[in-house]
């Protein structure tokens, strides 16, 4: 998402969502359970579909412009959804999700009908995530849509609280991928001042629950070991973020979800990523030397241009005595031969 969740923090979680259905897209199977009773088996299609809607079909006069969700799929060939990641209550939501599914439904599922009269859209099932808990959100999003025959349509699309989520539920719901958000309940508790801050023995229980969902749902099948290691790693950057000025807090996490033994292959990639960096610091340090030296020249032959401009100076200055000494010598002789024939001399 863009501007509509600053600051740029936000960003993560975004991506953090945007990830799991990159990698595994089947992990929305039990949230469109959850939302609209639609269950699939694993195994079944799943496209993801283009985010970005032109609007020249709004005024085909006007500039090109377009539009960008978060994610759009299809699945089994016939199910359109359509997701938001929202960290904040805002109250033009709907309204964005308005334009959203209707251009959604342009661009995907308009079609022609022969037992109807013109074109027909279907909108996607949407709904809109709040990762961060808010008990202004409500239940669902609503819109009274009043058309030009004086006909209405409620528009209204459910929302996702996931810290209204215990980990029991979440665990007994397999939304595995709420566990990715869950260290956002304890952020407010990272203060000091509050009446009960946080522990690192809480902590230490919080991460370990969730740890044993995750190996749970690998023993049942839910997840595969490479899903597994994948939400491990996300759960890793979601408490690097949370536990930023926190070191005691994400060292403990790091502890907890840093794999015991580390494969050769792990390893190796591990060492590879290291080198590249340090690598590239080597470049970047090779580049501001480069830069330096370069500087450095410059203010060498700046000093230079100024010593010789300040020799210049001193040597008109010494010309200029050396003719004011014999203005003054032609001067003194005029003077004395005026006086000799006394003639007056003014002063």
């Amino acid at each position: 998402m863009s501007a509509k969740n600053k600051p740029g923090s936000s960003m993560l979680w975004d991506e953090i969502l945007k990830a799991i259905v990159d990698a595994m897209p089947e992990q929305l199977f039990p949230l469109f359970k959850e939302l609209y009773g639609k269950e699939y088996p694993r195994g079944t299609p799943i496209t993801l579909l283009a985010t970005e809607s032109s609007t020249y079909r709004e005024n085909p006069d006007a500039p090109p412009g377009s539009r960008l969700c978060d994610i759009a799929l299809l699945v089994n060939g016939t199910d359109y959804y359509h997701l938001e990641c929202q960290m904040r209550n805002d109250q033009d939501m709907v309204i964005r999700m308005v334009a959203y599914d209707l251009h959604f439904a342009m661009q995907h599922t308009t079609s022609g009908e022969q037992n109807l009269d013109g074109l027909v859209m279907r909108f996607p099932r949407s709904t809109v995530i709040y990762p961060e808990k808010n008990n202004r959100i409500p239940d669902v999003l609503r819109c009274r849509i009043i058309f030009q025959d004086g006909s209405e349509h409620i528009y209204q699309i459910p929302t996702v609280r996931i810290q209204s989520y215990s980990l029991d539920e979440i665990q007994e719901k397999h939304l595995n991928l709420f566990l990715l958000y869950v260290l956002l309940r304890l952020r407010p508790r990272l203060n000091p001042k509050r009446k009960f801050p946080l522990t690192k023995n809480e902590l230490t229980a919080f991460v370990d629950k969730v740890m044993i969902i995750l190996k749970d749902e690998v023993e049942q099948g839910y997840l595969t070991e490479q899903e597994y290691d994948d939400y491990v790693n996300l759960f890793r950057r979601a408490a690097e973020k949370i536990f930023e000025k926190h070191a005691d807090f994400y060292e403990e996490v790091d502890r907890m979800t840093k794999p015991l033994i580390e494969l050769p292959s792990v390893l190796q990639k591990r060492l590879y990523d290291e080198i590249d960096s340090l690598n590239a610091n080597r470049d970047a340090l090779i580049a501001d030397n480069e830069t330096l030296t370069a500087d450095n020249e410059t203010l060498t032959a700046d000093n230079e241009t100024l010593t010789a401009d300040n020799e210049m100076l001193i040597a008109d200055r010494d010309a200029l005595a050396v003719e004011l000494a014999d203005k003054n010598a032609e001067l003194a002789r005029m003077r004395a031969l005026l006086e000799q024939y006394h003639i007056p001399v003014n002063a």
